[in-house]
This record gives structure tokens, sequence and C-alpha cells, in this order.
């Protein structure tokens, strides 16, 4: 009966212990349901840079396809090497298990002093990406601000570049597909609050 009872506690202890370790691995599998995350960014950044990629340095949820469904925009700044470019990747992933559905990489773009937010054209059903690159390119005698739009069910990426030289007009380049009307004048109005003089111009400018 001793015998017996001893290898009952013996294998109820490794019953405990097999769901306990199985518990832990769930609570670190990226699977998991984040539905208290997705209401707070900082709570929904520290669970990507958790579950998902540590250097994640901004995460949206919003509506970026054409369903219902929300998803999440998990964005890093990547560094200069031998094997990856500089600038910013942005990776659309599912809201319930982190499963990357899309991806773009904008070059030469900085997490620093920027704006990230979702952005809405007219009666579009679904949200874009807007970034901003702010003060980074900005010096004592002028410099230049990017502008991008991101249109994931659209496959398209907008782009606007201001220039702004000392005793001459801003000046602003749209690129070739943002040509539809409603893209245009969110660059123009965009700008045009703090570069009321602002001229379109034909030609980018490129940066050295």
């Amino acid at each position: 009966m001793l015998s017996l009872n001893k290898k009952l506690l013996a294998g109820i202890f490794f019953l405990f212990l097999f769901m306990l370790i199985g518990c832990d691995r769930d609570s670190k599998n990226p699977s998991t349901p984040i539905e208290d995350y997705l209401s707070d960014n900082q709570k929904l950044l520290d669970h990507l840079k958790k579950n998902f990629d540590p250097q994640t340095e901004v995460a949206l949820y919003s509506q970026f396809g054409i369903d219902s469904s929300k998803e999440i925009l998990a964005i890093k700044e990547t560094k200069p090497s031998k094997t990856d470019k500089w600038g910013l990747k942005l990776q659309l992933l599912s809201a319930d298990s982190l499963k990357k559905k899309d991806e773009v990489f904008l070059p030469e773009m900085s997490a620093t002093e920027s704006i990230f937010k979702t952005q809405k054209l007219d009666s579009s059903s679904y949200d874009l990406f807007y970034y901003n690159s702010g003060s980074f390119y900005i010096g004592s005698s002028g410099g230049e601000i990017f502008a991008y739009l991101v249109d994931f069910p659209g496959k398209q990426i907008y782009y606007a570049h201001l220039i702004i030289s000392p005793n001459k007009p801003a000046a602003l380049f749209f690129s070739k597909n943002s040509s539809e009307q409603k893209v245009k004048d969110f660059f123009l109005n965009l700008f045009k609050s703090d570069y009321p003089e602002l001229v379109v111009v034909q030609k980018d400018i490129l940066s050295e």
C-alpha cells in the first residue's frame, strides 16, 4: 500500500509539473490572444518586444485592410550593416497570432523625432499608415522633410519630399503615383499650413 501511495504521489507531482511547463510555454507563445494589450499602445509595444521582435520601436493597431478585421503594424529602424540597408521596416501582423501578413521598407528613414500614425483618406473603409520624418533632417539653415502614406491593400507607397532652402520658397515633390487628387491634397494641406508659399516641383532633389 505504501509503495502504491508513493507511485500515486509521484504521478500527481509529474502531472502538475507537466501542466506548469505547458502553461509557461503558452504564456510565451506569440499565438496567445492579446486583447488586453490592443487598447494601449505602450502595452502592445511591450508585448511585441517580448513575443515578436525585441527591436520593435513603434506599434499601431488599426484596420489596415479592406475587411473589418484589425491588424498590428510593427515598426523598427534597421541599422546599416553588410546585409541590411538602413531605414524603417514595417511589418503587418495578424492580431491574434502575430503572423506576418505583409512587409514594407522605407529606405533611409529614421524613427527618431518622427511621426507615426494611421490616416484615413476621404471615404476610405480602411486606414493608411502615415510617416513623417519631422525635424530629423532639419538644420539651422534649412533642411528637408519626408512624408509617406502606405496603402497595404492597394499595394501603394505614396511619397512626398519637402525641401527647405534659405531665401527660397519651400519646394514640394510628389511621387508619380500620388497623382490621385485626394493624395496630392493630403500632402499639400499637410505642408502648406507651415509653408504657405511652397511651390510644387516636377523633379525630386535627392539628399546628398
